[in-house]
């Protein structure tokens, strides 16, 4: 379902399911490069969704009545919660990122 990476370097979809030559136009990254931003954007994604689990987590937990939460609280609280969930992504998390990984890098293989 890949056939070329557009502009951002990122896997563009295709109605084939194919894996065409044109990922290797002028202008393209080299390989190694598009996995290292497939890599860098699937962990984000990754932290992107832990922070979301993060947060239902927390509602359920903390009770914003209690004593000494001031006006700003809940913003330092999903920074902090956001901060969190990256740095687990980025240290391998739950395995999502990998899993994305590891199927771009399959059909790249398998459509050569």
């Amino acid at each position: 379902m890949i056939t070329t990476l557009d502009s951002g370097g990122l896997p563009a979809l295709s109605p084939h399911g194919t894996i065409s030559s044109a990922t290797n136009r002028v202008g393209d990254p080299s390989p190694g490069s598009r996995m290292q931003k497939l890599n860098t954007v699937a962990k984000q994604f990754e932290g992107v969704l832990l922070a979301s689990l993060l947060q239902e987590v927390q509602k359920g937990s903390l009770d914003s009545s209690e004593g000494g939460l001031g006006p700003g609280s809940e913003t330092l609280r999903s920074l902090g919660t956001e901060a969190v969930a990256q740095a687990l992504a980025q240290k391998g998390g739950l395995g999502i990122a990998r899993m994305i990984v590891n199927h771009f890098h399959y059909l790249a293989d398998d459509g050569s």
